[in-house]
């Protein structure tokens, strides 16, 4: 515990200062690609690997730009959220309205650990996600995620305790200080919710106007906000069972949101007793529970959970089931990292399986998946402590959010707006329920007017 406190202590002093590197070292860019239009640039910053230990080991922060093709009045730095995604190709990929392009140079970055900046590396062939709960095979998963923590660590044990949000925040500062800004605008969706969090309360001074989008509750990061996925999967869930109704003569789930709902729960109590080999694919229940993140919000998933339902209840129908692609082995691990490295996780197995079997009672959607053991049980202690989002000196925030976002709940913006000081607001859609809001909100004029001219509104704004 002291050399906790000392590490933390010494982190906190230097997440107020820009390390010498980061700050003198000019940036060379150059073209990203020839396949890349001409105005996308790319470049490297470099920073320390340990910010206790800024003479140390330097690792490479890949960042990108395309300059203001009018009036400029500064940068606005991007974030897509994860933790464990590349933000590098978000200054030609992100879709703002082209006057925010006009008059802000847009810069994108690979987080440490991710893509280009030092990528991290477990070894796993097939990433990690959370696994669906099994009781009778809970001793397994103990053993097969504790392996895969250790499997990390042996593969590199020299980067793991350093992808954490606060050093990505204090990669963030080292990128303004590099770019030769005062300040910076930031935009983070999801995840970058949390980064954008933690960096105007690290930096406050150093930070212009701020999105957060799809937000992030601080407080639960991590293991909390894996959980709550389990409630909102339930809401998901209903918006997939109200599309597949409407869509009863292809599918035949069921033509209500009850009828397709018992038709899942039917189909999931079956195969939990007597397992389906389609094409050499073995599907229980809990295979499909996996499978089944992420309806409602996205229609390309609810085909595909339709298909392998209409499939399971109908071996003998074709339809075609589309592939789920596994996780890029980096992505897993850098979300991992992070997830285990900026919180301590519970270290006592028997605590994740009362959690999974209370879960499984609670949440017929996802069981007790959410709940279920971690590779993060099995992780060291974190470096230093995770940042409290408590009495933020930022001079603006805005918070833009969908009320019926599964990702990243609407209780989770509600917590973090009441985080945040009386001068940010919140933008809430009623009704809608995408992840990632901005471009595509209602309130998308408040969003543009606060990026250009810095104007809040007077209050926090509900809108259909």
């Amino acid at each position: 515990m002291r050399r906790l406190g000392t590490v933390a202590l010494v982190g906190l002093l230097l997440g107020l200062a820009v390390t010498p590197v980061a700050a003198t070292t000019a940036i060379e860019w150059r073209r990203c690609s020839p396949d890349e239009p001409a105005n996308f640039e790319c470049a490297e910053v470099q920073v320390p690997l340990d910010y206790a230990d800024p003479s140390g080991r330097k690792i490479d922060i890949a960042i990108s730009r395309v300059k203001a093709t009018g009036d400029r009045r500064g940068v606005l730095v991007m974030n897509p959220g994860g933790p464990g995604s590349a933000g590098l190709d978000m200054p030609v990929t992100k879709q703002f309205p082209p006057e925010i392009g006009q008059h802000y140079d847009l810069v994108g970055f690979d987080p440490r650990g991710i893509g280009a900046s030092s990528p991290v590396t477990c070894g796993l062939e097939r990433g990690w996600s959370p696994i669906p709960f099994e009781r009778a095979k809970f001793d397994e998963h103990v053993a097969q995620t504790k392996a895969i923590a250790d499997q990390c660590w042996a593969t590199q044990p020299d980067l793991l305790p350093h992808l954490t949000t606060r050093n990505t925040a204090r990669d963030l500062d080292a990128i303004r200080a590099a770019l030769g800004e005062p300040r910076i605008s930031y935009y983070g969706i999801s995840y970058g919710t949390y980064l954008g969090a933690v960096y105007t309360q690290l930096f406050p001074r150093r930070a212009e106007r701020i999105v957060l989008d799809s937000n992030v509750d601080p407080d639960r990061a991590w293991r909390g906000m894996v959980q709550i996925w389990a409630v909102f999967a339930e809401r998901a869930f209903d918006l997939f069972a109200d599309w597949a109704a409407v869509r009863q003569e292809t599918y035949g789930l069921g033509g209500s949101v009850d009828e397709v709902r018992n038709t899942f729960r039917g189909l999931l109590n079956n195969l939990d007793r007597h397992p389906v080999t389609i094409e050499g694919e073995t599907y229980d229940g809990n295979r499909v529970r996996l499978f089944a993140r992420g309806v409602g919000q996205r229609e390309t998933k609810n085909l595909e959970l339709a298909a392998l339902m209409r499939k399971l209840l109908d071996p003998e129908r074709t339809i075609t089931v589309a592939a789920a692609e596994p996780p890029a082995d980096n992505r897993a691990a850098g979300s991992l990292a992070v997830m285990c490295g900026d919180a301590r996780w519970p270290i006592d197995p028997a605590q994740y399986l009362r959690d999974a079997l209370r879960d499984t009672q609670r949440y017929p959607m996802m069981g007790g998946q959410t709940s279920n053991i971690s590779p993060c049980a099995f992780w060291p202690n974190p470096v230093e402590p995770r940042t409290r989002i408590r009495d933020n000196q930022a001079e603006s925030i805005l918070l833009v959010q969908n009320e019926y976002d599964t990702q990243t709940p609407l209780e989770g913006a509600a917590h973090l707006r009441e985080l945040l000081p009386d001068n940010s607001r919140m933008l809430l859609a009623q009704g809608a329920w995408r992840h990632g809001a901005y471009p595509g909100h209602c309130a998308d004029d408040t969003v543009t007017r606060y990026l250009l001219d810095g104007e809040l509104p007077a209050q926090d704004v509900i809108c259909s």
